[in-house]
């Protein structure tokens, strides 16, 4: 049906785009899928919100129930989801100064001159649970999605498991190591590679290779946002407002990666002071 329509030259790709954009924007998620409800596009977003939006598809009813009083002409905010502003910028075209769902994805990948490659690779798709994006669509196994660190101290859950297990995975030098991450993840849970490997070196190697992976990406960022052009007087309006997107959008993810960071400087700090006590240990005896 589309592709009749597109050949009239009335329904062409750019109005079909703009239409698509406009219907998924205000699509709402229920029990039985998505569904348009008008008012609500009355009503922006705020990620504190408590307000809550009801609906019924059989009556054909729809409210909100406000989180607090609000004054006649007042602006009525309703919460859309823990969304990052990655996802606000794309399905809804604005973003958060300081959104506390920003999240970054990652991506690290096994070296083609490594000769566990293969090995490491049919692990990889065994024992790696999927991972959704932003956007919901499933994450190639070698792509992580990770969220602002709460505790920096390197200490409770930090970073994702299935990102540090890929970093202990990297780190295997021969395949009885591998061999040996293979039958730990069978008398578990079947997941590979999450728990600390064997021997605090190669563990802090593992996460130390992790942090400079995400300092390099810290850089680009800083970089980026850097390089976004000042605001001026002889600026559109429209203008400003795509650039403020932009530095809200890179400044958020950075933020996440410096909590990352900030975690696995800790982490690998601990990993190190326990190692040094293990060595003047071993000298007394």
């Amino acid at each position: 049906m589309v592709h009749l329509l597109l050949q009239t030259g009335i329904f062409t790709f750019d109005v079909m785009f703009v239409v698509n954009v406009a219907v998924t924007s205000r699509a709402w998620e229920s029990t039985k899928g998505l569904s348009l409800i008008p008012f609500t596009d009355f009503m922006n977003h705020d990620g504190g919100s408590k307000s809550i939006v009801l609906f019924d598809d059989d009556k054909m009813f729809s409210e909100v129930i406000a989180d607090r009083n609000y004054a006649p002409g007042e602006e009525v905010l309703i919460n859309y989801g823990k969304f990052p502003n990655a996802k606000l910028l794309l399905d809804f075209g604005f973003t958060l100064p300081y959104n506390i769902h920003d999240q970054v994805q990652i991506q690290l990948s096994i070296p083609h001159d490594d000769n566990l490659r293969e090995m490491k690779l049919e692990l990889l798709q065994h024992l790696t649970p999927k991972i959704k994006d932003a956007v919901g669509f499933n994450c190639p196994d070698d792509t992580f999605i990770i969220k602002e660190v709460r505790s920096p101290r390197g200490k409770g859950k930090g970073l994702p498991q299935a990102l540090r297990a890929f970093a202990r995975l990297l780190c295997c030098n021969s395949s009885q190591e591998l061999s040996d991450l293979a039958l730990e993840a069978a008398q578990i849970d079947g997941r590979l590679a999450r728990r600390p490997l064997k021997g605090s070196r190669r563990e802090f190697k593992a996460h130390k290779m992790l942090s400079s992976h995400i300092t390099q990406l810290m850089q680009k960022y800083d970089t980026a946002i850097k390089s976004l052009p000042l605001n001026s007087p002889s600026m559109s309006n429209t203008f400003t407002l795509r650039r403020q997107m932009a530095h809200d959008l890179l400044t958020g993810e950075l933020r996440v990666l410096k909590s990352a960071s900030m975690w696995l400087n800790n982490y690998c700090a601990a990993l190190k002071s326990t190692s040094n006590c293990w060595s003047q240990l071993k000298n007394r005896i």
